[in-house]
C-alpha cells in the first residue's frame, strides 16, 4: 500500500502523527514525582558530576580503574560500569552480571558508552600508547574501554562494601583465541550471547531475581540481606533495634527504613518474596511493610511485591497483602493482553508489504481511522478477529486479520491475581491510500 501514513498506536486510541511513516507509536511512561531516596535530586546530581568527571577521565586516557572504583565504593556508589546497547544496559561485556527482571535501567549503571551493530563504541575512549610510542586505533581503543570496564567491576564488586553480590557478580572473561587477539572478538552482542553460553557463566538456577546461591549473611547486613535468606531474627533486630546513622546531608545516607527501595528499586519485602521466604514476608507485613514498596512505587509497578508474588503465581501471598491495599488498587492490577517486544513493529513492516497489494482502492485524500479488534483466549491465541469499521475491500479486510493472527503473539491478559484469563485487545490503524 503505498500510504501518507499506515500505523499502529499503542490500545489506548491515541493518535500518531502524521508523518508518512509505518510505526508503533509507543507511550512513554511518565516518571513519578516523589520523595523516593533513589529519586532524591542531590543524589542524582552526585551521580551525573561522578560520571561526567569518570568520561572525562577516560576521553583523556588516564582512568585508573582501580582507583576509580575503590572511590565509588568510598563514597557509597555501587553502580557497575556498562554500555547502552541495542538490547539495552549491558554489563556482561564488563565482566558482571546482574539477575534482575527486566535487566538494569540507567540509573542503576554507569553508562559510558554505546556500541551499535558495528560493536564500535560511541565515545571511543583515549587509546593507550604502544610500545614503539604511536597510538593504537579503532579496535585497540575498545580494549582499553573494556580493560578498565572489566577491571572496575571486578575491583568494585570485590571490596568489603559493596553490598549487592547476592544480585550481581563479577563473572569470568569468554576465552580469546591463542594469540589473545580482543580484535578479532566478535560483536557486542554476539560476544554477550557466546558468554551467556559459557560453562563458566554463574549459574542462576532459572531465577530473575538474585542468585540461588546466596552464602552466608554479610558482617554487617541489611533489611534486603536478610530478607533475601529468609532471617527472621535479623529483621527483627534492625527493624526494633536502635538505628546508627550518621546524616550526611544525602537522602541515601538517612537511617534505613522498612520501605527503603535499595539501587534496584527493591525494598526487604520485596526480595522475601523474590525469594519466597514465607515467615520473612510475614514478619515484614506484620511490621506495615507496603505491598506497594517503596515510596515512590504503585501497586502496579513491575518490581512491588504485590507484583513479584503474582508473577510467581504465589496465590496466598497475594490474597494476604490484598487485605492490605485499597480495594481499587487492587482491582487495577489487572493486566490486559500485551505484545512482546519488537512484535508490533514485525507487524508494521508485514502491514506495509500488505498495502502495497491494497493501497490504489482507497480513498488518496482522506485519512480513515480503524480498529483491528481481537478476542484471545487464556493462553493469548486469537479466536476471533474484526477489523471496523469495515473498508471498501472485504478482502484486505479478511487478509489484515489473518495477518495478525500470523504475526501477532499476545500475553494472555490476567487477573488481578496474575491468572491468565481470557481477554480482548486491539491495534488502531489509519488508512490513506496512494
Amino acid at each position: 500500500m503505498c500510504l501518507a501514513a499506515l500505523a499502529v498506536s499503542a490500545c489506548d486510541g491515541s493518535e500518531p502523527s502524521d508523518n508518512g511513516e509505518t510505526y508503533v507509536q509507543e507511550s512513554p511512561a511518565a516518571e513519578p514525582v516523589c520523595n523516593d531516596p533513589l529519586a532524591d535530586p542531590a543524589t542524582l546530581e552526585r551521580n551525573r558530576e561522578a560520571d561526567k568527571t569518570l568520561k572525562a577521565l577516560l576521553a583523556s586516557g588516564q582512568a585508573d580503574a582501580v582507583a576509580e572504583a575503590k572511590k565509588a565504593a568510598a563514597s557509597g556508589d555501587f553502580r557497575l560500569v556498562a554500555a547502552v546497547t541495542l538490547d539495552g544496559i549491558d554489563t556482561l561485556e564488563f565482566g558482571a552480571e546482574c539477575v534482575l527482571r527486566g535487566g538494569l535501567s540507567p540509573r542503576m549503571a554507569r553508562v559510558v558508552t554505546y556500541f551499535g551493530d558495528d560493536a564500535i563504541p560511541t565515545p571511543a575512549p583515549a587509546p593507550s600508547p604502544s610500545p614503539t610510542g604511536t597510538e593504537a586505533a579503532g579496535e585497540g581503543a575498545e580494549d582499553v574501554l573494556g580493560d578498565f570496564a572489566r577491571t572496575f567491576n571486578e575491583t568494585l564488586i570485590a571490596d568489603p562494601a559493596y553490598p549487592y553480590r547476592d544480585v550481581c557478580r563479577a563473572r569470568p572473561a569468554s576465552k580469546q583465541g591463542d594469540d589473545n587477539d580482543a580484535a578479532d572478538t566478535k560483536k557486542l552482542k554476539d560476544s554477550a550471547q557466546s558468554k551467556s553460553q559459557s560453562k563458566d557463566a554463574p549459574k542462576r538456577s532459572g531465577r530473575i531475581y538474585g542468585y540461588a546461591d546466596l552464602g552466608p549473611l554479610p558482617e554487617n547486613p541489611t533489611l534486603a540481606d536478610a530478607a533475601r535468606r529468609g532471617n527472621v531474627a535479623v529483621l527483627r533486630k534492625l527493624l526494633l533495634g536502635t538505628p546508627a546513622a550518621e546524616a550526611t546531608g544525602d537522602a541515601l545516607d538517612g537511617p534505613t527504613t522498612i520501605d527503603s527501595p535499595d539501587l534496584f528499586g527493591m525494598t526487604p519485602l520485596a526480595w522475601a518474596i523474590a525469594y519466597r521466604r514465607e515467615a520473612a514476608a510475614r514478619f515484614l507485613l506484620s511490621q506495615q511493610a507496603s505491598p506497594s514498596g517503596a515510596q515512590c512505587q504503585a501497586l502496579v509497578d513491575r518490581d512491588s511485591p504485590m507484583q513479584i508474588a503474582r508473577a510467581q503465581g504465589w496465590l496466598a501471598m497475594v490474597q494476604k497483602m490484598k487485605a492490605l491495599v485499597p480495594e481499587n488498587d487492587y482491582a487495577a492490577l489487572a493486566e490486559d493482553p500485551v505484545l512482546p517486544d519488537g512484535n508490533k513493529a514485525e507487524f508494521n513492516r508485514e502491514l506495509a508489504q500488505l498495502g502495497e497489494t491494497y493501497g490504489k482502492i482507497f480513498n488518496k485524500d482522506a485519512m480513515t481511522r480503524h480498529e483491528l479488534k481481537f478476542t484471545l483466549n487464556a493462553k493469548g491465541q486469537i479466536t476471533a478477529c474484526s477489523f471496523e469499521p469495515k473498508t471498501v475491500s472485504t478482502q484486505f479486510d479478511a487478509d489484515i486479520c489473518a495477518l495478525g493472527k500470523d504475526v501477532l503473539q499476545w500475553k494472555p491478559a490476567r487477573d488481578a491475581e496474575g491468572r491468565a484469563v481470557r481477554g480482548d485487545a486491539k491495534l488502531v490503524i489509519r488508512l490513506r491510500g496512494s
